[in-house]
């Protein structure tokens, strides 16, 4: 059997008792046990791989009697639904439909081909379903939506796109688009439940044509908009507005204290786009300096014809234009224009978004754009990415692309999704991908508590999300001039982008390990956060970025001649020239005496040491007048010996 065909072809019996073995072995970043059948070895997702299965029952079915599962026993869509996939079948309209049964007793596979408002083409919806023999309910395990007549191809090495197209329309399929390297969208004819998982086991056949195929996913924006506009934005600063709870936020004005702009940062948003027009989001946009705007030209040899800004993946353009509202809330959080005396406050200025528009007007988008943003983003250089992305099938292309990112040390900022589930058990993609450079975020509420209502629940795993961040009613730009609460883990996933990117301006060596870890070891911990997260606690700003300052206690950002440490113990900021520590000198009392204004920390201190010599330095000998607003010291006049003095900034609490 060709090596392809046992990559593609699937396994029915077992899948529902190892769906959460296989998801903690991908969490671990373990490779999957090869479930033996006679049909192959199974590779994929579960549900994904069982939608490649004919209708004819085989020798996997087991004869033993058990229930049938029938249409009747299960649930009707609904539209208020948590999960996006059932929201879509909901307002939609079902054309066919079949349920298999599989090895393990009362789990049934249904498989539905449906129209929907979230894509214009067909889709194939494959779910997982136990059914209670007693009470004859039916519980849904898993549910993923797929293209019905598009999938994705990798090509066999030395193949070349010509011979490609060809060699696919003796076949009766399209090459549709360039992925990425080596990497197309291929359609098909027609749209039905077999035509897809049909011709994965024609292209089986093709070893020689191809290295790997696998069905093209449709995802989600992890944010959904509810109620009217919200005057405050607690999620920065929580003064017990509207119930809430004091100081469960990300405390960003002491953040900007410390730290407001980090100039030179160039942060991708993958999502539905961004309305450039709007007031609050006018000018945050990343400039590609390697084209001519509006020549007609690749200039920079992307394959983006004119990209100035970033790339419209659903059209293919170069108009990456919002028209749905959830990429420009999830931008706005992170970087939205302030002080301008409109609207709301973004986290973090000075930075510049590539706008990657991969969901649609509906909020829903493809794995094969996806694939190809990611890709784009990467080649250009971006060290961090923000996905508020939710319920992509598995893809072990996309899997390939995040490890490239982990190989050069790109961050992505990933939400955990919505539907309440604990992820270690029922993983979520992107989120739930196993690399190393992802940062998994969950949603906290302004009670301070993981947002568990019936609204857009937040998914938790003690393996899997690895920290909480405001998510619930969050104020942000949306289309036209206007604003919106969403609640999302899409909402709490830019809060942490935007911290990433500001430690990221103050470090500018460190990678994505060391910025997820600087992250994760600072957040505020509580006992409602114990179990439900790797960190056990919630998103602060402050804490973030001091850690990374007294990591390397040396480095000065904006080249002001005063480390980050130091600024930040002097209570001015470490991103600008024009506000910086202050130091004086005096005679005064016998003394001359050398001091700084100063801001008392819990995590580092000034000290006051002298020398005779420039090379040898010490704290003895120096007397303190100091206050807790001023650091002052000084050395008798009495002394008419040669001496020297300095102020350190130490990255310890004080002794």
């Amino acid at each position: 059997m060709p090596k392809l065909k046992l990559i593609i072809f699937s396994l029915l019996g077992g899948t529902a008792l190892i769906l959460g073995v296989l998801a903690l072995l991908r969490i671990a970043g373990k490779s999957e046990p090869k479930l033996v059948h006679e049909h192959g070895v199974r590779h994929q997702n579960a549900a994904a791989d069982l939608g490649v299965l004919s209708s004819a029952p085989s020798s996997s079915v087991v004869n033993q009697p058990q229930p049938t599962l029938l249409e009747a026993d299960i649930e009707m869509d609904s539209p208020d639904a948590s999960h996006p996939v059932e929201r879509a079948l909901a307002n939609g309209i079902i054309l066919d439909s079949r349920i298999l049964r599989t090895e393990v007793a009362n789990h049934w596979i249904r498989t539905r081909l449906a129209k929907t408002e979230v894509q214009p083409q067909l889709v194939r919806v494959v779910e997982l379903w136990k059914l209670d023999p007693v009470t004859r309910k039916a519980t849904s395990l898993s549910r993923e939506m797929f293209l019905a007549d598009q999938l994705i191809l990798k090509v066999a090495p030395g193949i070349k796109e010509a011979q490609l197209r060809s060699s696919l329309a003796t076949l009766g399929m399209f090459l549709e688009s360039s992925i990425a390297d080596g990497i197309f969208a291929v359609r098909l004819k027609e749209a039905s439940l077999d035509a897809v998982p049909q011709a994965l086991k024609t292209l089986a056949k093709h070893p020689e044509l191809v290295g790997s195929a696998e069905p093209d996913g449709v995802g989600f924006g992890g944010g959904t908009p509810n109620d009217a506009l919200f005057s405050q934005q607690w999620g920065l600063h929580n003064t017990g507005q509207n119930s809430g709870t004091i100081d469960a936020d990300v405390d960003a004005p002491e953040f900007w204290d410390i730290i407001e702009s980090a100039s030179g940062i160039v942060i991708a948003v993958l999502d539905s786009g961004l309305n450039s027009a709007h007031p609050d989001l006018q000018g945050i946009s990343w400039t590609n300096p390697g084209e001519v705007s509006g020549d007609g030209q690749d200039n920079d040899l992307s394959g983006k014809l004119d990209d100035t800004n970033g790339w419209d993946f659903v059209n293919n353009d170069n108009n990456p234009t919002d028209d749905h509202g959830h990429g420009s809330n999830v931008t706005g959080i992170i970087a939205a224009n302030r002080n301008n005396s409109v609207g709301i406050a973004g986290m973090l200025s000075g930075v510049r978004i590539l706008v990657c528009k991969i969901l649609n007007s509906s909020n829903s988008g493809l794995t094969s754009d996806l694939i190809a943003a990611v890709t784009y983003a990467r080649k250009l250089g971006v060290t961090i990415m923000n996905l508020s992305l939710q319920n992509y099938p598995y893809s072990s292309m996309l899997n390939t692309e995040f490890t490239a990112c982990e190989s050069v040390g790109i961050l992505l900022c990933i939400c955990a999704g919505n539907q309440g589930v604990n992820n270690d058990t029922t993983p979520n993609y992107p989120s739930s991908y196993p690399q190393s450079n992802i940062i998994s975020v969950g949603n906290h509420d302004r009670t301070d508590v993981r947002w568990s209502g019936s609204s857009y629940p937040s998914n938790y795993g003690l393996l899997s999300v690895d920290l909480f961040a405001p998510g619930r009613d969050i104020l942000s730009p949306v289309l036209g001039t206007s604003y919106s609460s969403y609640t999302g883990t899409s909402q709490a996933t830019p809060y942490v982008t935007a911290v990433c990117a500001a430690i990221k301006y103050a470090n500018p060596s460190w990678k994505a390990i060391e910025l997820k870890q600087s992250v994760l070891s600072s957040v505020f911990t509580r006992s409602s956060y114990n179990g439900v997260c790797v960190s056990g606690g919630r998103l602060n700003a402050v804490n973030a970025v001091v850690n990374a300052f007294r990591q390397l206690p040396s480095q000065d950002s904006d080249s002001d001649g005063f480390s980050n440490l130091y600024e930040y113990l002097a209570g001015t900021r470490a991103d600008t020239v024009s506000y910086k520590p202050a130091l004086f000198t005096e005679i005064s009392g016998g003394f001359l005496r050398h001091g700084v204004p100063r801001v008392l920390r819990p995590d580092a201190h000034f000290e006051i040491e002298m020398s005779t010599d420039l090379i040898n330095w010490t704290t003895k000998g120096i007397t303190y007048f100091s206050t807790p607003s001023t650091l002052l010291g000084g050395l008798p006049l009495s002394d008419q010996s040669r001496a020297f003095m300095r102020i350190r900034a130490i990255p310890l609490p004080e002794p």
